[in-house]
């Protein structure tokens, strides 16, 4: 289990410093769909190049607006990957310790060089002698 976790981990790790490109298709103005990779990819909806059309009045052909457009985006991680050094003191260290052991691995702190005490039963009273030098009113 650890192994497989830290392989998932070193992975991540790998795969974050990869560039992404996020590649959209766009038709008429809305997102009709959109993929992500490492390399740019050209994606089409099918509706092919617009045909040009001819207008009654100038008799010149006419490009129609495009309707489909592609955008590109890539996303670059240019930060380096610096591990920080946590400055802690002794005091911050035996809180650490004590908190892991007892809550984390729940390992209780007892010592096994004591002996058990045997039970001993007390002697029994013969006579309550309180009761009998006492005097009471009636």
């Amino acid at each position: 289990m650890k192994k497989q976790i830290s392989i998932a981990l070193a992975l991540l790790l790998m795969f974050s410093n990869i560039g992404m490109a996020k590649s959209t298709h766009l038709c008429m103005g809305s997102e009709m769909m959109a993929e992500f990779g490492i390399a740019i990819k050209h994606l089409d909806c099918g509706m092919g190049n617009p045909h040009k059309e001819e207008s009654s009045d100038s008799k010149q052909s006419l490009d129609p607006i495009d309707c489909c457009q592609n955008q590109y985006e890539l996303i670059q991680n240019d930060k380096d990957q610096n591990l920080k050094v946590v400055n802690t003191d002794a005091a911050q260290l035996v809180f650490i310790a004590a908190f892991t052991q007892s809550f984390i691995f729940k390992i209780a702190v007892t010592s096994d060089d004591r002996q058990p005490q045997p039970y001993l039963i007390p002697p029994t009273i013969e006579k309550d002698f309180s009761v009998l030098f006492q005097s009471f009113l009636i």
